[in-house]
């Protein structure tokens, strides 16, 4: 029994899709993160208020 190979792949490599990522997502990011940092502010601050 000869050796079996797969048919060759005629055509351009396959790639992944574009996701459209770019500035916006980048934006969105540090709009994320300086949100998550103030709210971490006021939590503590809320905090030490509460101790007094």
């Amino acid at each position: 029994m000869p050796p079996t190979t797969p048919p060759g792949h005629n055509g351009p490599p396959p790639s992944l899709p574009e996701t459209g990522g770019g500035r916006a997502t980048l934006a969105a990011s540090g709009a994320s993160a300086a949100l998550i940092v103030a709210g971490a502010i006021l939590y503590r601050r809320g905090r030490a208020a509460s101790r007094r």
